[in-house]
C-alpha cells in the first residue's frame, strides 16, 4: 500500500470507527426535536420523520458493523462510497427539515434552525477526517435553510438566516482547520512509524555487523594468508604453464605432423591394397583433426594470456576474399551449397591478415555446417565508417538466450540443432577474442527455425592508430 493510500485508509478507518455515538445522538435529536413540534405540526409527518430517521439509523449501524467485519476484503474505495452515502441520506433528512418541520412560528423555527445547526456544528467533530464529508454534510444541512429564511417574509427570519450563513462559514473553517491537523497528524504518524522502522532496521544491523566484525577481522588475516599461498602457488603454475604449452608446441606438433605427412604419402602408394589405404585415410584425417584441436586450444590459450598479439598490415580485400572461396567452395560443394561472395574492387583493410581469415573461415564453416542441402548462404561487406562482414544462412537457428553464450569458451554450437558435438567448443570464443584484439564486435541475430545473421565489425584503421 502505497504512502497516500495509508493515510487514506486510516481517514476512513477513523470515519467508521467514530459513527456509532453521532448516529445515536442523531436519532435523539429527531425524538426530541419530534416531541417540541407535537401539536404544532401534523403528526402524520412526524411519524414519517421519525420512522425515516429510525429506518435510516439502523441501516447505518448496519454499515458500521458491515466495514468492520470486511475491510480487509473489500477496497477502501468502495467502503468510503456507502459510508458517502449513508452520510448523504441523513444530511438531506436533516435538511429537508426546513421544508417539512419549519411552520413559520418564530419560536419554534428558532428551535428547528437550533436543533439543525446543532447537528451540522456537532458533526465536525467525527466527519472532519475527511473535509469533503463534513462540506457536503454542513452544505447540505444548511443551504435549505438559508433559503427558507431569507424567503420568509419577517424580517427576524432574515436576520436569523445571514447568521446562519456566518455560523456556517465558521464551522467550514474550523472544519478545515480540524481535518488539516488530523491530515498532519496522521502524516506525522506514519513518518514516525517508517523512521523506527529504519531505526530498528539500523540496529539490527549495527548489531549484526559488530557480531561478526570480529569474526571477519580473523578471517581477513586468515585471507591474506591464503592470498600469499596462492600468489605462490599461482607463480609456480604459470611457469608449469608456460612449460606445459611449450611441451605442447613441440612434444605434440611435431609427432602428429610425421604422422599426418608418413600416411599421406603412404595413401598415394598404388601397390598397397585399398584396405590398407583406407586405414591411412582415417590415419590421416583423425591426425589432422587432433592437430587441429591442438593448435585450437593453443591458439586460444595464447589470446588470453595476450601473447598473440594482431600484425596490423594493409592488402586487398578482392584477393583475400578469393583465397576464402577457394577455401570453402569444396566443402559447399559437397553439400550443394551455394555461397554469394561480395564484389570488391579496389577496397583495402588494416588488419591481421591471418586472424581474419581464421575470423571468416570459422563463421563460414559453421554456415556451411548447419544450412540444410541445396541452400544458398549469403556473404556481404559494407563500408562506411567501419568495415562490416555479414554472414547469413538459413540453419536451424539459435534461441535468444544461447545468442551471447555461443561465443563462451567450450560452448558447443552443435548441440543447438541436435547434433553431436565435435571439438572443442572454442572455435567461436576464438573468433571473438580475434575480433576484439581488432578493437572491434560480432554479435549475432538468429530466429529459431529460419536461419541466423553473424555480424563482424571492425574498425578502419588499426587500434594503435
Amino acid at each position: 500500500m502505497s504512502y497516500n493510500q495509508s493515510i487514506f485508509a486510516k481517514e476512513v478507518d477513523t470515519l467508521y470507527r467514530a459513527l456509532p455515538l453521532p448516529l445515536f445522538a442523531s436519532w435523539f435529536n429527531s425524538l426530541f426535536l419530534a416531541g417540541i413540534l407535537y401539536q404544532q405540526i401534523s403528526t402524520t409527518i412526524l411519524l414519517i420523520w421519525i420512522i425515516a430517521n429510525t429506518a435510516l439509523t439502523i441501516l447505518r449501524y448496519m454499515s458500521y458493523f458491515y466495514y468492520r467485519r470486511v475491510s480487509q476484503l473489500h477496497s477502501l474505495k468502495s467502503l468510503y462510497i456507502l459510508y458517502f452515502i449513508g452520510l448523504a441520506l441523513s444530511s438531506l433528512m436533516w435538511g429537508s427539515t426546513s421544508i417539512f418541520l419549519f411552520n413559520g412560528s418564530l419560536a419554534y423555527g428558532l428551535i428547528v434552525v437550533f436543533i439543525a445547526g446543532g447537528m451540522a456544528a456537532g458533526a465536525l467533530g467525527y466527519l472532519s477526517y475527511r473535509f469533503e464529508t463534513y462540506l457536503f454534510y454542513n452544505l447540505t444541512i444548511l443551504i435549505p435553510f438559508f433559503i427558507v429564511l431569507i424567503a420568509h417574509p419577517s424580517h427576524e427570519f432574515d436576520i436569523m438566516g445571514f447568521i446562519l450563513i456566518l455560523f456556517s462559514g465558521m464551522l467550514l473553517v474550523s472544519g478545515k482547520k480540524f481535518y488539516t491537523n488530523f491530515h498532519n497528524a496522521i502524516t506525522l504518524q506514519f513518518e514516525q512509524n517508517v523512521m523506527l522502522e529504519k531505526l530498528a532496521a539500523e540496529k539490527d544491523n549495527i548489531d549484526r555487523l559488530n557480531r561478526h566484525l570480529k569474526d571477519e577481522i580473523i578471517e581477513k588475516e586468515q585471507a591474506q594468508e591464503h592470498l600469499i599461498d596462492a600468489l605462490e602457488a599461482s607463480k609456480q603454475a604459470a611457469i608449469a604453464k608456460e612449460a606445459f604449452f611449450a611441451t605442447m608446441s613441440h612434444e605434440l606438433r611435431t609427432p602428429l605432423n610425421s604422422i599426418i605427412g608418413f600416411s599421406q604419402i603412404l595413401s598415394r602408394k598404388k601397390e598397397l591394397p585399398a584396405e590398407i589405404i583406407t586405414y591411412l585415410e582415417k590415419i590421416f584425417f583423425s591426425g589432422k583433426h587432433l592437430l587441429d584441436l591442438v593448435n585450437t586450444i593453443l591458439d586460444y590459450s595464447k589470446l588470453k594470456s595476450e601473447k598473440m598479439k594482431p600484425n596490423f598490415t594493409q592488402f586487398s580485400l578482392k584477393d583475400f576474399i578469393y583465397e576464402l572461396s577457394m577455401m570453402c567452395e569444396p566443402i559447399a560443394h559437397k553439400r550443394d551449397i551455394e555461397i554469394l561472395y561480395p564484389s570488391f574492387e579496389n577496397e583495402t583493410i588494416v588488419a591481421d591478415r591471418k586472424m581474419l581469415y581464421q575470423i571468416l573461415l570459422n563463421i563460414l564453416s559453421n554456415a556451411i555446417k548447419f544450412s540444410p542441402q541445396n541452400d544458398r548462404i549469403k556473404f556481404t561487406y559494407d563500408f562506411s565508417s567501419k568495415h562490416l562482414f555479414t554472414l547469413c544462412d538459413h540453419g536451424p537457428g539459435i534461441a535468444l538466450d544461447m545468442h551471447e553464450k555461443i561465443f563462451e569458451p567450450f560452448t558447443q554450437i552443435d548441440n543447438l540443432s541436435g547434433r553431436n558435438p565435435e571439438g572443442t567448443g572454442l572455435g567461436l570464443a576464438i573468433v571473438k577474442e580475434m575480433v576484439e584484439a581488432h578493437s572491434g564486435k560480432i554479435w549475432v541475430e538468429s530466429v529459431v527455425g529460419k536461419g541466423s545473421c553473424f555480424y563482424i565489425s571492425l574498425p578502419s584503421h588499426s587500434p594503435d592508430k
